[in-house]
């Protein structure tokens, strides 16, 4: 049984890919995630040392005035984890229970005056990044009434995280517009996930270490002429996502299911950027990473690639299951034009020229992903 539901997983990955182009969107993910594993309040935070005010903090569940009442106790948060040896040593990317750590850490002035007050118990926080310069991590509070936190919410913790990581770190370099080529690339060179940017027609711009290892041993993504290159179907889904719209947040990170020559399932996640930092000219991110949930069903992320209406969609499906024209409006109860005039649409929107075409496009994203 999956964790979280297709459609709710889809929707919050997106939420989340929303923030790094509009960090004000932030409320509404760390809502979404809340709801999603039952948490009262979280924070999302970057600071320059464990028990130094924040250079972001975005927090929700809390009024202006509990946030500040937070903040007063920033001194505390080491001995609450710990202690600062403790909290550095805790691992990165990996859901970690308050009491599990420290069984006494309410037992404090922040326990009394800031938690007991609003009815939290207990505490999960994940780290995100540690480096020389700051740390950053989110954490979600668990209210008396909930239950104990367990393992449903680490693991559902798990599917999230790396997707709030990315985000940040695409949120950092898009606001950095005075950063160096070199500090843009040792913060991608961060991620273990390949990392490509690219300009229109896929166009390679930079490409972080593990991107660079990829398209040398062209496993799924090659380079031929400095531009990115792909198997013909997942060329075409690749060219339809980076050609989003730049400018405004309707076209949402798009996820494209592919598979390594070993059969490792992965997921493209494809961030149409917008114009700012060192490189300007990049209109998309894409992330190469391992398929940690069920990716959308075929039919699903072909229609969304390729914006295609209800009706498109269905004919689409009916075509990739061999149904002539006659047969496909006798299913839908239309006219045999009617399906013509679908059939012409989706030509148009694939950039394909024959119903041959439109069924090998479908058949590149049928891959068993479980």
């Amino acid at each position: 049984m999956d964790l979280v539901e297709a459609e709710r997983f889809s929707t919050l990955v997106g939420a989340i890919y929303d923030c790094a182009l509009d960090p004000g969107r932030w409320m509404t993910a760390l809502g979404g995630l809340c709801a999603e594993m039952d948490f009262l309040i979280a924070n999302l935070s970057l600071q320059p040392s464990p028990d130094a005010m924040p250079l972001l903090s975005i927090n929700y569940g809390l009024t202006p005035e509990q946030e500040a009442l937070m903040h007063s106790f920033a001194h505390e948060i080491p001995w609450i984890w710990g202690g600062l040896e403790r909290l550095m040593s805790l691992p990165l990317e990996e859901p970690v229970r308050l009491l599990d750590v420290n069984p006494d850490a309410f037992d404090c002035d922040m326990g009394r005056e800031f938690s007991g007050p609003l009815g939290i118990v207990d505490n999960m926080s994940i780290g995100l990044t540690r480096d020389g310069g700051s740390i950053s991590s989110i954490g979600f509070g668990r209210h008396r009434d909930a239950p104990p936190i367990g393992l449903r919410e680490k693991a559902v913790a798990r599917l999230f995280v790396p997707h709030v990581k990315r985000a940040l770190v695409i949120s950092r370099l898009l606001k950095a517009r005075t950063i160096e080529r070199g500090a843009y690339a040792a913060t991608l060179d961060g991620l273990a996930v390949a990392v490509l940017l690219v300009g229109p027609g896929l166009r390679l711009l930079h490409a972080n270490r593990a991107g660079e290892a990829m398209l040398r041993a062209a496993d799924l993504l090659g380079l031929r002429a400095g531009k990115v290159t792909a198997s013909s179907g997942l060329a075409a889904a690749l060219a339809v996502a980076v050609a989003a719209p730049r400018a405004g947040l309707g076209r949402r990170e798009l996820g494209v299911p592919a598979r390594r020559a070993d059969g490792e399932a992965l997921v493209l996640h494809v961030l149409p950027l917008s114009e700012a930092g060192p490189l300007a000219e990049a209109t998309a991110a894409i992330f190469v990473a391992p398929a940690l949930a069920a990716p959308p069903a075929p039919m699903a992320a072909v229609a969304a690639l390729f914006d295609l209406t209800p009706a498109e969609a269905r004919v689409l499906e009916l075509i990739g299951a061999g149904r002539t024209n006659a047969e496909i409006a006798a299913a839908l109860g239309v006219a045999v034009s009617t399906v013509r005039s679908h059939l012409l649409r989706l030509f148009d929107k694939t950039g394909t020229n024959r119903q041959a075409e439109l069924v090998g496009l479908l058949a590149s994203f049928s891959l068993p992903l479980g």
